[in-house]
């Protein structure tokens, strides 16, 4: 029977298959092939074997390479079809070449008619695999692949199996097997070709399907030679060999690729409608009325064939119009899901878009807002000032910068809730005030403690006026929670100028605000040009300071303390120079406040503490001298200062009681009471360790006399105001204020030092008040410490002890 396997890439076509259209070669070649068998088969038995093994060995051959190039072999249809096409080359070369053509083997023909139908089933379960990979309903493609079935037998029960059954002279088995390989090849055709229509005509469905037609031309053509008596003849063998080509330029066609991915059916449904009124139209009448046109005399069989075809038909049909009508109500229900889906999406995307122009907003404000007090912030104050300052107003703008004058303490000392709660209050205060400006002023915060207020036209006076509304507002005392706090403001005010942009403002407005906190805070202070020239000049020196332990610019200069009674060198106040080597000397009350500002003192304290413990080393134990050396606030509020101090005194072996630390009444006292607590447990522990502690300034700080009983205090050092009254009236006053600081340093048991004495009539004074120390120029000015050990050996001022 038909020889049913897949289609091989012949030896002669495996060359051209390697080329882009490989396909189309090994079709050509395999089909002149097929044309030139029935002549070759027609000479023996033994050519006709051996074509019918090279023809379908080659379709085994493209089969195998077409599953492998495109990698179908994770398709259980193709594995299928591969399976078919390698037991019918088998059978084709075992049991019909060998087994009967060569050997006669009695059993081998009824092998290989079982092994036929075996390919024939292989080939039905792997188009069943195929459509049931095809989009859309399953079992739609099933009837469907039924009603073209049923139309097609029909006819083709009339005109090919009546005669087969009639005049073949079969019977029993070999009449069934006759029968079985058409009825399967209406089945396979009614499924290539459904796959086919729904899958907008695939190349490599198109050949499949072919091969099918061929298949059913081959099986036709054989069971009407079977009806006439003859053997099978050159079409069905044509059509067989044909099948097995097309079969193979299927498996090596590119769009196989796309077997594994077969599309949703795109037959519209009149076209499928159409088809079937067709086939349930013709089949009955080609059956009914076929016969008697080409003379053939009808069997009473054929009809009862018919009708009972045609009642199949119309059951089929029924079926499919009861599911076409199921998939559409379906499809409608799911419209309608779709279409609330929608619907709520719709809805719930406006709700989004809503939340997201929502979201934008606060953005956008939050982008230009400070999130603590709603203030403007910096970039939209930035922009103000722009505006202002491109605008063509009568005046130009102004701009106050105001900072809460030490405003971190209340952070350290109540925490920052409470320092928010206070900053939001002050933001109320001025935000109330500036509502009461026509000018509509904008109010921003620009971080921290620091506010600033933008007037967009304002002349200087109406600026200075607000700024002295703005120190009376925020002086006034503030409730939080059950505490009741205080505060002070300092304001830069640039007003009467126009800057070149707003950075320029803002940096001169800075300007003005930093000259109000060093002149003593809770002020306004006015910009000026020579502000800017300060500020550069401060800049310069600052960054010079920065390099001048690094160039060897710094050196210690040491002032002796002197006994007022016997003469003698008491001390050594070690006093930080800077020479930079390419100007003048700068003194010292200048360069320290902005070595303070930069946060430098804590290096150069470092510094100078260790080359005045190395210089005094020697003076210490030569001539018994103790070494006095400032000390900063930030280096006491160090944790590791006390612990690098001793090391240092240590390291240069110099005792501690030779050491006197010199602080100023702000170190202790202007500080957090938490701050206050810790400075003084450092200094009690040095102390401790014999470090002596000396008040510097005293008088000109805090001078709160009932801290003396509690502070870490040795010595107190006398401010030379006290010894140099600016006034003859003042003389008197400044005497018995001398008098009483003396008195009372002697009954707390503490030892004095009086500075700046200038003259010996001073110091004649300050012995019959009983002052124990002075120092001053009298003496001897600091000196380099090369001129230290004449200025201990020579002691020129000894005929000024009283």
């Amino acid at each position: 029977m038909s020889r049913t396997s897949r289609g091989a890439e012949s030896a002669a076509g495996s060359r051209p298959v390697r080329e882009p259209r490989g396909w189309l070669a090994y079709l050509l070649l395999g089909g002149a092939l097929v044309l030139a068998v029935p002549p070759v088969a027609a000479v023996s038995p033994l050519l006709d074997a051996l074509c019918w093994i090279v023809l379908q060995g080659s379709s085994l051959a493209a089969v195998i390479v077409g599953i492998r190039r495109y990698g179908l072999g994770r398709l259980w249809a193709w594995r299928l079809i591969g399976a078919a096409v390698t037991l019918s080359c088998l059978a084709s070369t075992l049991l019909w070449g060998v087994g009967w053509t060569v050997l006669r083997l009695p059993g081998a023909l009824i092998a290989y008619q079982g092994a036929t139908l075996l390919v024939y089933g292989l080939g039905l379960a792997a188009l069943t695999l195929l459509g049931l990979r095809t989009g859309g309903s399953r079992w739609a493609g099933l009837l469907d692949s039924a009603v073209i079935t049923v139309g097609v037998a029909m006819p083709f029960w009339t005109f090919f199996i009546t005669p087969v059954i009639d005049h073949s002279g079969y019977a029993g088995v070999e009449l069934a097997f006759a029968l079985a390989t058409p009825v399967m090849d209406l089945f396979m055709l009614g499924m290539v070709l459904r796959m086919a229509s729904d899958n907008g005509r695939a190349p490599w469905l198109l050949l499949l399907s072919a091969s099918y037609v061929s298949l059913l031309v081959a099986d036709g053509a054989y069971l009407l030679d079977l009806a006439e008596g003859r053997p099978y003849g050159a079409l069905s063998m044509i059509a067989w060999l044909g099948w097995a080509i097309l079969v193979g330029g299927s498996a090596l066609h590119p769009s196989v690729a796309s077997s594994g991915r077969l599309r949703a059916p795109v037959v519209s449904s009149r076209v499928r409608a159409a088809t079937f009124l067709t086939l349930a139209l013709l089949g009955p009448l080609v059956s009914s009325l076929g016969p008697p046109v080409l003379g053939i005399r009808p069997d009473p069989r054929d009809g009862v064939t018919t009708i009972c075809l045609t009642v199949l038909l119309a059951v089929l049909l029924v079926l499919r119009l009861n599911l076409t009508a199921r998939l559409a109500e379906n499809r409608a229900l799911t419209l309608d899901h779709q279409a609330h889906r929608l619907a709520t999406q719709a809805d719930d995307l406006a709700t989004a878009l809503h939340h997201q122009e929502r979201l934008r907003r606060d953005l956008a404000h939050r982008a230009s807002h400070d999130p603590l007090t709603g203030l403007a912030n910096r970039t939209l104050l930035t922009g103000a000032l722009d505006a202002a300052l491109t605008a063509r107003a009568a005046a130009p703008p102004a701009l106050l910068l105001l900072d809460l004058d030490d405003f971190k303490d209340v952070n350290d000392t109540y925490g920052h809730p409470v320092g928010d709660d206070l900053l939001m209050a002050v933001a109320g205060r001025l935000r109330a005030l500036a509502e009461t400006i026509e000018a509509r002023p904008t109010l921003a915060r620009l971080g921290g403690d620091e506010f600033a207020l933008l007037l967009p036209a304002a002349t200087t006076g109406t600026a200075t006026a607000l700024a002295h509304r703005i120190l009376t507002t925020l002086a006034r005392p503030y409730r939080i929670g059950e505490r009741e706090l205080h505060l002070t403001t300092s304001i830069g005010i640039l007003t009467g100028l126009v800057p070149a942009g707003p950075t320029d403002a803002l940096r001169d407005a800075d300007l003005a605000l930093h000259t109000a906190k060093a002149d003593g805070k809770n002020q306004a202070t006015l910009f000026h040009p020579d502000l800017r020239t300060a500020r550069l000049h401060q800049i310069t020196l600052a960054t010079g300071l920065r390099h001048a332990r690094a160039r060897g610019e710094l050196t210690l200069h040491y002032q002796p303390v002197v006994n007022l009674a016997t003469g003698a060198v008491h001390a050594l106040e070690a006093l930080l120079r800077w020479t930079p080597a390419s100007g003048d000397p700068v003194p010292p009350a200048v360069f320290i406040p902005i070595a303070e500002d930069t946060g430098l003192i804590t290096d150069l304290g470092h510094w100078a503490l260790d080359q005045a413990v190395t210089d005094a080393r020697h003076w210490y134990h030569r001539h018994g001298t103790a070494l006095t050396v400032n000390v900063s606030g930030r280096q006491l509020r160090d944790p590791a200062f006390p612990r690098t101090l001793l090391h240092t005194l240590a390291r240069h072996h110099l005792p501690p009681h030779a050491l006197i630390l010199e602080i100023t009444e702000n170190t202790l006292l202007a500080t957090t009471p938490a701050e206050t607590r810790r400075i003084t447990a450092l200094l009690t522990d040095l102390r401790a360790h014999g470090v002596r502690i000396a008040l510097d300034d005293f008088g000109t700080g805090y001078s709160c006399l009932s801290h003396l009983r509690t502070l870490p205090v040795d010595i107190l050092k006398i401010d030379r105001s006290f010894t140099t009254p600016p006034t003859t009236a003042d003389r008197h006053r400044t005497r018995a204020f001398t008098e009483a600081i003396l008195q009372l340093s002697t009954s707390l048991g503490l030892d004095a030092i009086v500075e700046g004495v200038e003259t010996p009539g001073q110091a004649a004074a300050l012995h019959r008040l009983g002052a124990p120390h002075a120092q001053g120029h009298l003496f001897s000015p600091p000196l380099p410490a090369a001129r230290i050990d004449d200025l201990l050996t020579t002691t020129p001022w000894k005929h000024h002890a009283a």
